[in-house]
């Protein structure tokens, strides 16, 4: 099939010749209806590549990428809490934007309405100032080409960036001991389906697998196609596992299983055709903006390399070294694992607090940086932990919330005592005198040993190739 034939007016944009990008010639005009779709679509990518709120691709360099982010989400974000307070009436936690691990806090849901409003309205305004000028632009080759390049570095580095924290398996971590005496019936369905992942390690490496195999196939320009499948099928059923166990990162997966199909959209007509009716069919998508000056393709080339190189070293690393850290802390002794339980007649009782400031019960304690806190309202809280057994001191931070230091005793096996620490006082910048430290009253809390099973089948069960009946209990 040649090139001509695959061309299609019926798609977002034209599918080009692969020869095109080099010199930049535009040879056929765009239906209308495809300019307008285009014009849409680019300023909803363009806010989802730039604002999104779980991170951009900008966040592949260290610190800096951070700067960037901040400065380009500090207007957008401020918009969308005014929005949010004055618009949706919201109060409370869900009229700020705060740590969290959800990605459909309330203002997420308004930042991404908020994208579709301009691509809606801007891509009418757009197409009414093309119309007064009398339509002059009849394609947007170029500019289509710049939007689907940066869409197939930033799909590849968050399939990455989370393949890779299943690969080194850290994003379902083995199950807790605060969850295995969880009541089944008591658990939330993302934690049923996390426990499930994390039970056997191997399983979660596979399905980070998969998503690796899609994130490194769509960087480069000659596998781009099948990794934007890939990563389609992948983000499918992610986006299912999400939508049906209630795991909050339903509109994050949504945007990228979004940005893979639309990146397969100029070669549909050509897998239709091979696929389907077994003719002979070439894919045509630009995978790269046409550049014809030698210093521009240079540079291109130069981008390319850093973000399709940058992810496959630097996230390895980085989550390598978290993973090692991981296993340390797994290998790590120390007297204060188990299940610990508030002493309700203490008189410091609610002074142990959740990320989100609620009285907790109960303290869980995994490995000497990994815990769980229990509120009083039964909710489970991730909370990271640092255990330092020569200075007897433990620093708890509930996932959303601020770390606190206490030291620790142990007057038994069965009992602990945790006594809150001063934080250290500020210091001093640029000869500035340092801000008084606020007062600071000493907080003693008691925990009480929660006796647990010796034994859990769910951990102990193993593989079986041969099972006489099935094994239930």
């Amino acid at each position: 099939m040649s090139t001509q034939e695959i061309l299609s007016d019926s798609t977002v944009g034209p599918v080009a010749d692969q020869a095109t990008p080099q010199t930049g010639s535009s040879t056929r005009e765009w239906a209308h209806a495809g300019r307008i779709a285009f014009r849409i679509s680019f300023l909803y990518f363009v806010c989802f590549l730039a604002f999104f709120g779980n991170g951009t691709i900008f966040n592949i360099f260290p610190v800096v990428g951070d700067w960037v982010y901040n400065g380009l989400t500090a207007a957008p974000f401020h918009v969308t809490e005014w929005v949010g307070q004055h618009v949706f009436h919201l109060t409370g936690l869900a009229a700020h934007w705060h740590p969290t691990g959800s990605g459909d806090a309330t203002l997420n849901w308004i930042l991404n309405g908020l994208f579709v409003v301009v691509a809606l309205v801007g891509g009418l305004l757009w197409t009414l100032v093309a119309a007064l000028l009398g339509n002059k632009r009849k394609e947007y080759e170029s500019m289509y080409a710049w939007l689907r390049f940066l869409l197939r570095l930033t799909c590849g580095y968050f399939m990455l960036q989370y393949g890779l924290a299943k690969v080194f398996p850290l994003q379902m971590a083995p199950i807790s001991i605060g969850i295995l005496n969880e009541p089944v019936g008591n658990m939330s369905p993302m934690t049923m389906l996390w426990g499930l992942i994390g039970l056997h390690p191997m399983y979660e490496v596979f399905c980070g697998l998969a998503e690796v195999t899609g994130g490194v196939l769509i960087l480069f320009r000659r596998t781009a196609l099948a990794g934007a499948l890939v990563s389609a099928f992948v983000m499918t059923n992610v986006l299912l596992y999400n939508m049906f166990f209630d795991v909050p990162v339903k509109l994050f997966a949504a945007s990228l299983l979004l940005a893979c199909l639309y990146l397969a959209v100029p070669d549909l007509r050509a897998l239709f055709d091979f696929f389907w009716l077994h003719k002979p069919a070439a894919p045509a998508a630009v995978w790269v903006p046409p550049a014809s000056r030698r210093w521009y393709r240079m540079t291109l080339r130069t981008v390319e390399i850093i973000f399709t190189f940058g992810p496959l070293i630097l996230i390895p690393i980085f989550i390598g070294m978290g993973w090692k850290q991981n296993l340390k802390a797994m290998r790590t002794p120390s007297p204060l694992l188990g299940a610990w339980h508030l002493d309700a007649a203490h008189p410091a009782t609610g002074a142990f607090i959740t990320g989100d400031g609620a009285p907790a019960s109960d303290l869980y304690i995994d490995t000497v940086q990994r815990a769980f806190t229990r509120s009083v309202d039964g909710e489970l809280w991730r909370t990271n932990l640092h255990i330092d057994a020569k200075a007897h001191t433990i620093s708890v931070r509930p996932y959303g919330g601020d770390p606190v230091k206490y030291s620790w005793q142990m007057p038994d096996a069965q009992h602990m005592v945790l006594t809150t620490v001063p934080p250290e006082p500020p210091k001093a910048k640029d000869k500035t005198p340092p801000k008084p430290a606020p007062p600071f009253t000493t907080q003693v809390i008691s925990f009480t040993r929660t006796p647990t099973m010796a034994h859990y089948p769910l951990l102990e069960r193993g593989f079986h190739w041969v099972n006489q009946w099935g094994y239930e209990r």
